[in-house]
């Protein structure tokens, strides 16, 4: 056993299959070879078949789940003798999973839609593949080409571990050099990051996406991610203003349609405003007198506007100029800039700076010092002494509190109970009591027996009169809504929902039960077993395999059930049916949404809007983002200061605001938004400190949020109070303040809403139906008390170019 042993370790993976009818070979672990614990996570393998003919085969990768069984991720394809073919398979991994856990890949023959005999297999591991481990309460942002275009200045550098940037409450991994070409077929497959910035298009270039890449991206960006395109100088790569009648690449629809406007021997000077805090260019820089070209959109002081397709302005230049645009796509976002961030000159200036620009584009506030600065911010004895207190709010807890059934466990327990203390006395001493007072004892063994029998009959009749015989479902989801006011998009662009779910799902029966989402057509829905990170879980000792076609339908299989209740994790796209759930939000035709403005001041909300869900909105939170703008940050000014913002600057929010918090709102019922004061006690940036961040300082009473308090903090994750990480004079006392950490929950991340205006209503509706159409063995489950629906509605209101705009006119706020 110990020689056996010893020739498996020193034989390597890849050779495990060499003799096999097919070879198979881990080409890619995670996109761009990253992947995060508890995310879905992508891998390539390569198959080469040793057979003489064509075969149809099934392959699978083999991950266990939370209750021990073992998902069968898998897909079927056909094989061309000696020839290699690479595929994707997708899976959720388990949240505790590192770069030395080892999985199975195996091959099947594959018949009349059944697998067969097994042609092959191989054990694979992410150090297989030279992966890296991002750490699970770590972003990522994947970067099409190797120009980091200064996104590595949002991050500490050490995105496998637990440390975080000085100012920042996570850390974020920047997955640099991938390739349009080497894109996953499906978009669950690109699921864990947040952003993509396409920075080398002449190299890269859009036609080098597939078929499946592209609608994969375009599937990614619809259910909430976000593209960023930064254009070359040189070149038109992305065939913007083309008039041919047919789409050079898959992406060109979602693109303006206009050129923009070609400016060259443009001064460093004139771009300073938005790619630095400092409008003073370094000496050794100024004397190269370094200029630029770059493509410009819009012309805000002329109307010379050249953004078309549903685009908006993001960022101008001092003199009008706009450089930077955006527009939604289904609950994602496309951005366009017209600098291209990869020119090695910019960046070997150090331009852009994370925070100037890089904010207003992903929908962040988070200063972002560098190295340097925080080593002279220590050598000037302003680094912080007090602690910041390191706060869990996206954590499997909330989930699992709110989606355990624990009622009928609970009563089971209890009979349980007292059947055994019943029995105990009974067939115990209680029974020989009686036996010996009756003299009767030599009887016991058959007492005992008698006893025995009874207690069994009444067990199980007890668990068959108290056993749950309906397929049930408790679940918290968040369900986004964005709206579409008149004249948005016409019919181009539908109005969608998301929703995201956890669930717990009681199986009554023993085998095997099929599951599934009913997907619109061209919907690719997400259903799998989840775990709850951080949290030890006991896998069931019978288990089980389950295959998933990752395929064709990753929401539909049949999943082993043992009367008892698993947890899932579900990802829906589509529409909601009116006849439940009522269009959520109407806004009166009669009194519709706008902003009252006075001046060049945005004063006031007026309109009047109700619901008509399945019941009362509780907690309900209105936040209003407006057009306004703050003075753009800038550094320290005067003797004795530093390369570091302004203190009052620090953290500073992207655009003004105003945020309620109310009780209920019951259907039908009417909220008249001219009623809401808009004041100082109402500001968004005021009422998210002290909500959110005081009163969790105190690192001895730990504190935990709320429920309310914890969503929220979800969805405002970006936009949360940063900590403090210097001080404003040297030696001088700082209030305690505290890191928000998630390890769950980015996909409900509003923030990127809050760097344009418009109006976001949360609310909480408990005891409330699932809204994803969802069955087992083709009937709707029956939903249990204290499920809960977070429902987050967005009403996007309009641009006004006039006010959004006046701070790059140094307008004060």
């Amino acid at each position: 056993m110990i020689l056996l042993m010893v020739a498996l370790a020193l034989t390597t993976p890849a050779a495990w299959g060499q003799d096999e009818d097919v070879a198979v070979q881990l080409d890619t672990f995670g996109v761009g070879g990253r992947f995060r614990p508890g995310e879905f996570t992508a891998i390539r393998v390569g198959l080469t078949s040793n057979l003489p003919e064509a075969t149809e085969i099934w392959v699978q990768w083999e991950v266990p789940n939370a209750d021990g069984d073992i998902a069968e991720h898998g897909r079927s394809l056909a094989l061309t003798p000696g020839k290699e073919t690479k595929v994707w398979l997708y899976a959720m991994l388990p949240p505790d999973a590192q770069g030395t856990s080892v999985w199975s890949v195996r091959v099947f023959n594959f018949e009349d839609g059944q697998r067969r005999a097994e042609l092959g297999g191989i054990r694979i591991s992410p150090r297989n593949a030279n992966a890296t481990q991002v750490a699970i309460r770590a972003g990522m942002i994947g970067v099409i080409g190797q120009a980091s275009m200064r996104l590595n200045t949002l991050t500490a550098g050490y995105a496998n571990t637990t440390a975080r940037p000085p100012g920042s409450h996570e850390d974020v991994a920047v997955v640099l050099g991938l390739q349009p070409s080497e894109f996953p077929d499906r978009w669950e497959g690109l699921k864990g990051f947040e952003t993509i910035a396409w920075g080398d298009a002449i190299n890269n270039p859009p036609q080098d996406l597939t078929l499946d890449g592209a609608q994969a991206l375009r599937d990614w960006i619809q259910r909430g991610g976000h593209l960023v395109i930064t254009l070359p100088a040189d070149g038109n790569p992305w065939s913007l203003g083309t008039t041919s009648a047919m789409a050079l690449h898959e992406l060109q629809d979602l693109l303006p349609t206009r050129t923009p406007r070609r400016d060259e021997g443009v001064k460093l000077q004139t771009l300073m405003p938005v790619l630095s805090k400092s409008d003073e260019i370094p000496p050794a820089i100024a004397r190269l007198n370094p200029t630029f070209s770059f493509r410009v959109f819009e012309d805000l002081d002329q109307g010379n506007a050249s953004a078309d397709n549903f685009y908006e302005p993001v960022i101008a230049l001092p003199d009008g100029r706009v450089i930077a645009i955006s527009r939604t796509f289904g609950l994602g976002r496309i951005t366009v800039i017209g600098l291209d961030l990869s020119n090695r000159t910019l960046l070997s200036m150090g331009f852009p700076e994370g925070d100037a620009f890089w904010n207003r584009i992903l929908g962040r506030r988070a200063d972002t010092p560098s190295g340097a600065i925080m080593g002279q911010l220590q050598k000037a004895k302003r680094l912080p002494r007090g602690y910041i207190r390191e706060l869990d709010v996206g954590t499997g807890l909330l989930v699992q509190s709110q989606i355990t059934m624990s009622r009928d466990a609970v009563r089971g327990l209890g009979l349980a109970f007292f059947l055994f203390v019943a029995y105990w006395i009974l067939a115990g001493p209680g029974g020989f009591a009686l036996l010996k007072r009756y003299g009767m004892a030599h009887h016991s063994w058959l007492a005992f027996t008698v006893a025995a029998g009874l207690f069994t009959a009444l067990a199980w009749g007890g668990v068959g009169l108290l056993g749950q015989r309906n397929v049930s479902i408790k679940h918290l989801t968040i369900l986004d809504v964005l709206a579409r006011p008149e004249g948005d998009r016409g019919d181009n662009d539908p109005q969608w929902q998301r929703a995201v779910s956890y669930l717990s799902l009681y199986l009554p029966k023993y085998g095997n039960m099929e599951v599934n989402i009913d997907s619109l057509p061209g919907q690719r829905d997400l259903l799998a077993n989840w775990s709850p990170p951080l949290i030890n879980t006991q896998p069931f000792p019978n288990t089980d395999r389950y295959a998933v076609d990752e395929g064709r339908s990753p929401q539909s299989y049949r999943l082993p059930s043992r009367a008892t209740a698993t947890q899932l994790y579900a990802n829906w796209f589509g529409s909601l049916p009116a006849r439940e759930w009522g269009g959520v939000f109407q806004n009166d035709l009669k009194h519709p949404i706008e902003v009252v403005v006075f001046g060049d001041r945005e004063q006031a909300l007026r309109g009047i809007i109700s619901h008509n869900l399945p019941g009362t909105l509780r907690n309900v939170t209105m936040i209003w983002v407006q057009n306004n703008r703050p003075r753009p940050r800038r550094i320290e000014r005067g003797e004795n200061t530093l390369p570091v913002v302004e203190y009052q600057d620090r953290g500073k929010m992207l655009n003004i605001g105003h945020i309620w918090r109310m009780s209920d709102l019951h259907p039908g019922e009417k909220l008249d938004l001219g009623l809401l004061q808009a004041d100082g006690s109402s500001l968004m940036t005021r009422n998210i400190k002290q909500q959110y961040a005081e009163g969790y300082t105190d690192q001895t009473r730990n504190q935990q949020p709320p429920k309310r308090d914890a969503l929220e903090m979800l969805s405002l994750f970006q936009q949360l109070s940063p900590p403090e990480y210097f001080l404003q004079r040297s030696e001088t006392n700082v209030e305690p303040s505290v890191a928000i950490r998630r390890v769950l929950g980015r996909e409900m991340d509003l923030s990127p809403w809050f760097t344009r205006p418009c109006l976001i209503i949360i609310g909480h509706l408990d005891q409330s139906p699932f809204p994803i159409p969802f069955s087992v063995d083709g009937d709707t489950p029956r939903v249990d008390d204290g499920s809960l629906t977070v429902i987050r509605w967005i009403y996007p209101l309009p641009l006004m170019n006039e006010i959004a705009f006046r701070s790059r006119e140094q307008n004060q706020g």
